[in-house]
């Protein structure tokens, strides 16, 4: 009996540590992958452009609404190749100069292993592509149960896709948050600042794309305070993601359907002392705050994604755009950086 009970044991150790390899609970700092892509047709691209137009999208991994856990079944390949399709043809439209992703899939078993990323760069002709894998394990055991709706293999993260070329990328995996037992931050996520510096026409653009703490107020305060410290030592032009955050005047802060919370959280006024622009300021989030929304997708309640910028930046748009490709909805901001090179109103 007694050889039978620690057999089981080092069993459950071993499949363990086979399933959340690579270990990784601390912050880290990579160089994440750059590529160039050749897409058959490529997007069109202005070798002086006096307009930057940036997106940023939580796709979570074009599940929809359940890709946290609760309610999540598992979809076939079509499902996921219709919605890459549909994702591509939307960016191929909207044409942004630089598109952030959070959760998107590089190589996982809940999306059949498909890059995500790299087949949205095809289909939209963007021929520049930087992946930030924040997770990264053998075997995710979740959704707990049946089985065979755990999520398996995964490596997801963050991608940006530019027209124009990304010269260098830093990714920092930050740490875990305290409040998960170890054993559980072996399998859980990191978040991450994931900055590249692109070439623009005849300027270079510093942008991070990032993805904050969603559960745990204390941890997502601390990311904010080394974002800021970032913000302070470097020059940063664009700062887009997910957030999990609502902005500090928002009317709701608790009692949402996923019982999320977020009274007494400094996120938002932290971020205020950045030096940042928000491209929708607190004077039009006020006047109509749900026309600002971007989660959930399908009955939007609070808004958590963002783009801030350096004020010297003249903003020209902001919105939020409607879809149902993911549980989040996407925002798109223009800037103008140059004086226009020919005459608008000439034909």
């Amino acid at each position: 009996m007694g050889i039978l009970l620690l057999s089981i044991v080092l069993s459950i150790i071993l499949f363990i540590g086979w399933s959340a390899w690579p270990w990784s609970l601390h912050e880290q700092v990579t160089t994440g992958d750059i590529r160039t892509l050749e897409p058959t047709v490529m997007v069109d691209i202005d070798e002086h452009p006096s307009v930057f137009k940036i997106f940023t999208w939580n796709l979570g991994f074009l599940y929809g609404e359940g890709s946290e856990g609760p309610g999540y079944v598992p979809q076939d390949k079509k499902f996921y190749d219709d919605k890459l399709k549909a994702l591509g043809e939307m960016i191929k439209e909207k044409s942004p100069d630089v598109v952030c992703l959070q959760e998107i899939d590089f190589d996982s078993q809940r999306s059949f292993f498909m890059n995500q990323a790299e087949f949205v760069a095809h289909a939209a002709g963007y021929p520049y592509i930087a992946e930030a894998a924040s997770w990264n394990a053998n075997y995710i055991p979740f959704p707990y149960w049946p089985i065979s709706s755990n999520f398996g293999r995964m490596k997801s993260g963050g991608a940006i896709l530019s027209k124009y070329p990304i010269v260098s990328q830093r990714v920092t995996l930050l740490k875990k948050p305290h409040s998960n037992p170890w054993w559980y931050n072996l399998f859980y996520l990191h978040r991450y600042f994931q900055k590249v510096v692109i070439d623009f026409g005849d300027k270079r653009f510093s942008i991070i794309n990032l993805h904050l703490e969603a559960f745990d107020k204390a941890d997502r305060k601390e990311q904010i305070q080394e974002l800021l410290k970032v913000i302070k030592d470097e020059n940063i032009d664009f700062i887009c993601g997910d957030f999990n955050m609502v902005p500090k005047n928002a009317t709701k802060r608790s009692k949402f359907f996923n019982e999320d919370n977020y009274e007494n959280d400094p996120s938002a006024e932290l971020m205020q002392t950045s030096g940042l622009g928000e491209v929708i300021p607190d004077e039009f989030y006020d006047i109509k705050e749900a026309r600002y929304f971007t989660y959930p997708s399908s009955k939007p309640d609070r808004r958590l994604d963002y783009i801030f910028y350096r004020r010297d930046r003249k903003m020209m748009k902001a919105e939020v755009f409607t879809s149902a490709l993911s549980d989040h909805l996407p925002i798109g901001a223009s800037f103008q950086i140059d004086s226009p090179r020919f005459n608008p109103y000439s034909q």
